[in-house]
């Protein structure tokens, strides 16, 4: 017997942004679909941080949240996965 695919979509919010998966991708299982996401999650974060111009100064502090969430053909949320990375300097020793 084959199981009937689902069609799961993945939103990502960062901060108040939301990025709204309108497309989606199919699955046989939810559990794929929830890794895909959390896969997904941390590529996310890669771009976000190769994509600022630069790490905070010293003295300063800087974070990443974000956030994925997966919503079946229903439109309910079915999983979440968030990431949250601080970027703290510590004083310099002279």
């Amino acid at each position: 017997m084959r199981l009937r695919a689902v069609r799961y979509f993945t939103d990502f919010i960062e901060g108040q942004d939301v990025s709204r998966d309108e497309e989606g991708l199919d699955f046989a299982e939810r559990l794929e679909a929830c890794r895909s996401a959390a896969e997904a999650l941390v590529e996310a974060a890669h771009d976000l941080l190769r994509g600022k111009p630069k790490l905070p100064p010293p003295g300063g502090g800087a974070g990443l949240q974000l956030e994925a969430q997966v919503r079946d053909e229903a439109g309910s949320v079915v999983f979440r996965a968030r990431l949250a990375l601080d970027l703290e300097w510590q004083p310099a020793i002279d």
